[in-house]
């Protein structure tokens, strides 16, 4: 139900938003000719409305955590903070990149991104707090500093952000290694080995998406739709996962 309120808020309030108000704003970086595939409607409210729409996939799995974040047995390490933290980065994806899709404005890319950065440094953090033995006060403080440096590297050098995702979410997963080899933490690793699959099929059809390999673009079938679907998939694994393992 949470999920379908903030779609339904979400979309509404794109449409209701006259396309000459996207015009005043600065635009994406991917304008004119590189918004993935899908057409851009640009005399429209909503402006990429299979990327749009497609991308409420993450607000599924985002509610989902949330509502399910309190049901979790007391005795799961992953604490109620994480997953309230985790929901609303997924959360925080669908709408930014419903918003980017469907303004194809700097402010909607602006969004998009930051809620990417905010899970995929939940994700290297909570592994630091882990061998480190942060308190959370500390951990709160670190993650807050973290984003607040990714955000501003997204401000002043806003082609860099896939980069800077990607370096995040590889340090992330080198620092899982490193939680597994050290700590040998009990986990269902099947969650993550899934996620793992699911997001790499995801970067292929992002890629070939992007690079107009495989592109229909007034299809209602979208590769970059696919990926926001799968990737929201892998943000549910992802949970999963982390929420399989118990406390010591």
């Amino acid at each position: 139900m949470l999920s379908v309120v903030i779609s339904a808020v979400t979309l509404t309030g794109l449409s209701l938003v006259p396309a000459s108000a996207w015009d005043a704003m600065r635009p994406a970086t991917c304008l004119p000719t590189a918004c993935f595939c899908e057409a851009p409607l640009l005399t429209e409210s909503i402006r990429q409305p299979v990327n749009a729409v497609s991308s409420l996939a993450y607000v599924l799995s985002g509610a989902w955590i949330l509502v399910t974040a309190g049901q979790i047995a007391a005795g799961v390490l992953f604490g109620v903070g994480h997953r309230i933290i985790m929901g609303l980065s997924a959360i925080v994806i669908g709408v930014g990149s419903t918003y980017y899709h469907g303004s194809l404005t700097f402010a909607g890319q602006f969004f998009d991104i930051l809620g990417m950065y905010l899970f995929a440094a939940l994700l290297l953090i909570y592994a630091l707090q882990r061998l480190y033995r942060w308190s959370f006060t500390t951990t709160a403080l670190v993650y807050i500093a973290f984003n607040v440096t990714l955000t501003l590297v997204q401000i002043g050098v806003p082609d860099t952000r896939r980069y800077v995702f990607g370096i995040v979410l590889a340090l992330a997963l080198l620092a899982e290694a490193v939680v597994w080899r050290v700590l040998r933490p009990i986990r269902t690793y099947a969650w993550f080995w899934a996620g793992i699959g699911v997001f790499a099929v995801a970067m292929v059809v992002w890629a070939l998406d992007l690079s107009a390999a495989l592109c229909d673009p007034s299809s209602l079938i979208q590769g970059h739709a696919i990926w926001h679907v799968l990737g929201a998939v892998a943000v549910f694994c992802t949970w999963k996962w982390h929420a399989s393992e118990p406390a010591p």
